[in-house]
């Protein structure tokens, strides 16, 4: 039986991703979902994983957190 939890997580990044993107983005149409999936893999890989800092990575990027190896 399904709990009404299950789908915390997922609500929780799909409203995060929207979010991102309208300040990313702004209110930029995408035509296609190439272009969607594009945009949101060069937010993902580029801006979140190697330029943005996240407090619970000791204010390092990913990419930075993992190439120093802290614990």
């Amino acid at each position: 039986m399904e709990d009404a939890l299950d789908n915390a997580a997922m609500e929780t990044f799909g409203a995060t991703l929207k979010r991102e993107r309208a300040w990313t983005y702004g209110t930029t149409h995408f035509t296609t979902r190439s272009a969607l999936r594009t945009a949101l893999f060069d937010y993902i890989e580029i801006l979140n994983n190697h330029q943005r800092h996240h407090a619970g990575l000791d204010h390092l990027s990913p990419t930075e957190y993992e190439t120093l190896g802290v614990p």
